[in-house]
């Protein structure tokens, strides 16, 4: 199977600052209080969306300034594969990352631990945080995450990019138990970022999964309920 050339090489030290805020993250894991159904906590919300742009605005200063071409550097391109194999790409990418997930799940509790995903239908203003948290989890958090960690960070770290990049990836989410799943859909999107040579496969793949993921919750509630 072919691939793409390697992109243009950034200077690692722009991933300074990201790395620094991972590492804060992980220690200030064990800290967090627990939490369930926030994906109805219309302050968590508020959070992530400012927690991507962040992300995914240095992913786009560091390549804007650091004199090379910045759609070189995130991946911002078309992939060179045909639309169908991409297709084919992205739905095994979304099958490995959700059958990982579900293998572990009895034996980490990531998704309870994490707290986000519904346990009930919304009532009243939820619907209207459900429907933003659809768009900012669903849409904006995997554009950016996408182009800090399979762009910018990709971009740096050369030939070790799928797993360092993946590495990262797991790191930043703190929480001990999202650790190993999340370490498999960076491993996996990452290896999606080298195959297709774009970032644009894995932002759909991403947001598929997370997209899926707080749609299955939502008719498991009501099917419950």
């Amino acid at each position: 199977m072919s691939t793409s050339p390697q992109p243009h090489r950034v200077s690692p030290w722009w991933l300074l600052p990201p790395v620094s805020l991972i590492a804060l993250n992980v220690a200030s894991a064990s800290s967090a209080p627990e939490r369930k159904n926030g994906i109805y906590d219309a302050d968590l919300i508020a959070v992530a969306a400012v927690s991507a742009l962040l992300l995914g605005g240095y992913a786009v200063l560091a390549a804007w300034l650091s004199r090379a071409d910045p759609a070189d550097i995130l991946a911002l391109r078309p992939p060179r594969q045909s639309l169908r194999r991409v297709a084919m790409l992205v739905a095994g990418a979304v099958a490995v990352i959700v059958v990982a997930a579900l293998v572990l799940e009895p034996f980490l509790h990531a998704e309870r631990e994490q707290g986000i995903t519904p346990e009930r239908m919304p009532h009243g203003n939820e619907w209207v945080t459900l429907a933003l948290a659809l768009v900012i989890l669903g849409l904006l958090t995997p554009l950016c995450e996408e182009l800090l960690f399979r762009g910018l960070i990709f971009a740096a770290l050369g030939r070790f990019a799928v797993l360092g990049s993946a590495v990262l990836f797991a790191l930043a989410h703190g929480i001990p138990e999202l650790i190993p799943p999340v370490l498999v859909a960076g491993l996996v999107l990452g290896e999606l970022r080298r195959r297709t040579g774009s970032v644009w496969p894995g932002v759909v793949a991403h947001a598929v999964v997370n997209t899926g993921s707080i749609l299955v919750s939502l008719l498991t509630a009501a099917a419950g309920g």
